[in-house]
């Protein structure tokens, strides 16, 4: 996949570290020069400095061949303005924006910006640290009470079905793991004990299906 992240910064270099470590192509682009050495001498993308809304320094750091545009800078003016000319001049498929003011949000959304607020999501990972997590791992979404999680299936677990684990309107199973396969699995799909499986669950389920779930993830 070929990326492209605006900001240079700790979240942008982190980020573009972890693409090119994985294998993506990866361009960094910021108007301060010197910051592209935080990514280090093995980092074998390319760096582009200037304005993350500038069209030139974005068709030199690959936009037009770009799958996915990342734009994580300290400022959000920037951000959104990056992301609009990657959606609507260059027709990138996935940008995500960074957001550090909240009051902002709904700009972003009427504007159909998909971004990460990131002082909300540093205080949740904050808040759950100290308070009581519902499951060992999830991803929360800003704008609402539903996360998807992933949840080991307890020892006890004999014949329960795909469709005995779901509760309507409240937690939906996306796709189960087991023996190193992960499967999409239909409604009369048999479960196992330890199975992974990721789930779209509301806030709140975690009382009514905790006899499911192994002793690691009610103790939570």
């Amino acid at each position: 996949m070929r990326v492209v992240i605006a900001g240079c910064g700790r979240v942008g270099t982190d980020l573009a570290r972890s693409l090119a470590d994985m294998g993506h192509d990866v361009s960094v682009i910021d108007d301060r020069a010197d910051v592209f050495k935080k990514l280090g001498s093995t980092f074998d993308g390319t760096t582009h400095t200037g304005r993350s809304y500038d069209v030139g320094v974005l068709r030199d750091a690959g936009i037009e061949a770009a799958d996915a545009f990342i734009a994580v800078t300290n400022s959000d003016n920037a951000n959104l303005m990056s992301v609009q000319l990657a959606k609507k001049v260059f027709g990138v498929g996935r940008t995500i924006a960074r957001l550090d003011d909240p009051s902002r949000a709904d700009a972003y959304q009427t504007l159909d910006v998909q971004y990460v607020a990131g002082a909300k999501l540093t205080s949740r990972v904050i808040l759950e640290q100290v308070v009581e997590n519902e499951f060992h791992h999830h991803v929360s979404f800003p704008d609402g009470d539903v996360e998807i999680v992933d949840i080991v299936l307890a020892e006890g677990v004999v014949g329960l079905t795909v469709q005995d684990l779901e509760i309507e309107g409240a937690l939906r199973v996306a796709a189960v793991r087991r023996n190193g396969t992960t499967s999409i699995p239909h409604d009369s799909y048999e479960l196992k004990p330890h199975d992974l499986v990721a789930v779209a669950a509301k806030s709140g389920i975690r009382k009514r299906v905790r006899r499911f779930l192994r002793e690691r993830e009610t103790s939570l």
